[in-house]
């Protein structure tokens, strides 16, 4: 009797001693550590049943940790609560192929608490960059949690937090807020880049646009934010990001290439290793389409790595040559490095970081930021450069007047306005030359450009289009005027005649005037100027013989 006593006795104590360690949920936080929690077991395609998970639970022993780690895995977990009210049950893992949760109560039947596997179309609360189910409690009591995971990979330590209902709504709205905040700023940013390259066809604002754009949309599959809009049941989303950030960082690699313009210094040290780490980002990126996705971390996790070396190595060397467009570039880059660096050890569990993801985002936003304002540096440079040749291309480098390219530009505005044309030859410039030096001929053509720029009256434009020969186009708003100009401008181009007279006896200017009433276009009226010039010409010559 007293044997079936002890034995009695020993059953209760093995039947209710979980219970007598009950975690109890007192606070609005609770974590449980992935310290022996976990029991590696069989994977299962779908979603197993309440005697499926106690059978694996029973037939499997528990591990230390889940980092690095793959596979199915089962827990059990004793919670008491000692008032009615509602919790959130956390998951702490990047991915989750297959997520189950049950409820056992006192009774000991089992109630299925909710599928929050990532592809799960009906999700049971919305969290990015993880996964949360509800565990409710009408009235007090105690129970087990039983939970049932399955994934590729699990980067992290899979710690378990229970959060209160306030505290979890202020945890979700904290999260999704700032990730989506930062995933949106991102892709507007590639957005605005991808509209600069259609404009000015530069290749590093395409670059841009995927270094940015492939971020922002590598996280938003990450992060689960493309699974809350539109989930497939036969593939989980989440996983794309990493699939996709070997080609954002080829796109950031060659934008930094392009950036401070190592295509044009072919034997650059650093240039080269860009070049190369560009094309070793794309293949790796083209390759992990066919690679487990294990292989598919740790290249990740390594392009990350160098690229922080990289990148940091030639923001410094940049701002060192005082190339301002690395201030931007290099402060991006170093607050995105360290968030990389933060992000790399916690994945590897050499740092217990909270948030790690929001640290992440929050800095690429801030990168991708200072991305878009050195691109605009590099637009600017590139528009000045632009300016400056328009100018050398379209006015005479010697006297400072337009030339006949700009000349031509002038005269195709003028099919449907008035003008004057004035061909004018500068005469005796051989003489100066041959008596004087090419150098003298030169301070001549200044001079008389010079005065000619004072003599002109309003609209009219000065062109030196040969060595001597210079043409005034003279734009009138009124075709009733052009007699009254025309009879203004001969006035001008004597009194001009007789200043560069004073200034140098052996020269002067011929001329010749033509009108838009005369002619039926600008070509007629050039030939019938330069041909009244050549008359004067003659008339000058034949009065100094």
């Amino acid at each position: 009797m007293d044997r079936v006593v002890v034995l009695a006795l020993l059953f209760l104590c093995t039947l209710f001693s979980a219970y007598t360690c009950a975690l109890p949920l007192n606070t609005d936080t609770t974590t449980l550590s992935d310290d022996n929690l976990w029991r590696p077991t069989t994977s299962s395609d779908t979603a197993p049943s309440a005697e499926q998970i106690v059978s694996l639970y029973k037939n499997s022993t528990e591990t230390n940790n889940l980092l690095g780690k793959n596979g199915a895995v089962v827990t059990k977990i004793a919670l008491q609560s000692n008032t009615p009210s509602d919790w959130y049950i956390l998951p702490q893992a990047n991915f989750i192929d297959v997520g189950v949760a049950y409820w056992q109560s006192d009774n000991g039947d089992l109630i299925k608490l909710a599928d929050f596997s990532q592809s799960h179309i009906n999700q049971p609360a919305i969290i990015m960059h993880g996964q949360a189910f509800k565990l409710s409690f009408a009235n007090a009591g105690r129970g087990y949690l039983w939970i049932y995971l399955d994934a590729k990979r699990y980067p992290t330590p899979v710690d378990l937090k229970v959060l209160s209902e306030p505290a979890f709504l202020h945890h979700q709205f904290y999260v999704n807020s700032l990730t989506l905040i930062a995933i949106s700023v991102m892709l507007t940013l590639a957005v605005m880049a991808f509209v600069m390259f259609l404009r000015v066809k530069q290749k590093v604002a395409l670059f841009c646009a995927g270094y940015v754009g492939l971020h922002g949309l590598g996280w938003a599959f990450a992060s689960g934010a493309v699974n809350a809009i539109y989930t497939s049941p036969t593939f989980n989303k989440h996983y794309l990001g990493m699939y996709l950030f070997a080609f954002a960082i080829s796109c950031a690699s060659a934008y930094t290439y392009y950036l401070f313009n190592f295509d044009k210094e072919k034997t650059n040290k650093l240039g080269s290793a860009l070049k190369y780490f560009t094309y070793a980002s794309l293949v790796c990126g083209v390759c992990s389409v066919f690679m487990p996705f294990y292989i598919v971390f740790y290249v990740a996790h390594l392009l990350a790595a160098t690229w922080v070396m990289l990148s940091i190595t030639t923001g410094f060397a940049m701002l060192s040559l005082n190339d301002f467009r690395a201030k931007y570039f290099l402060f991006g880059n170093l607050l995105y490095s360290l968030s990389l660096a933060v992000y790399v050890a916690f994945h590897f569990n050499m740092i217990n970081a909270s948030s790690s993801e929001i640290f992440v985002l929050s800095a690429l936003a801030i990168d991708c930021v200072c991305i878009l304002l050195s691109l605009s540096e590099w637009l600017k440079l590139k528009q000045h450069e632009f300016n400056i040749i328009l100018y050398q291309s379209r006015f005479d480098p010697l006297t400072q007047v337009g030339n006949r390219l700009l000349l031509d530009d002038e005269l195709t505005k003028l099919s449907i306005s008035s003008y004057v044309i004035v061909f004018i030859d500068c005469d005796g410039i051989k003489k100066i030359n041959d008596a004087l030096g090419h150098t003298k001929g030169d301070e001549f053509l200044v001079n008389a450009a010079n005065l000619m720029k004072n003599h002109v009256p309003h609209n009219t434009a000065v062109f030196r289009t040969g060595g001597d020969e210079f043409i005034w186009l003279c734009k009138v708003a009124n075709k009733a005027e052009l007699s009254q100009i025309t009879v203004a401008l001969k006035e001008k181009l004597n009194s001009l005649h007789h200043t560069i007279k004073q200034q140098w006896p052996q020269s002067g200017i011929s001329y010749g005037i033509a009108s838009s009433d005369e002619c039926q276009n600008h070509t007629e009226c050039l030939t019938l100027a330069d041909e009244r010039m050549y008359s004067l010409k003659s008339a000058h010559k034949l009065k100094a013989s």
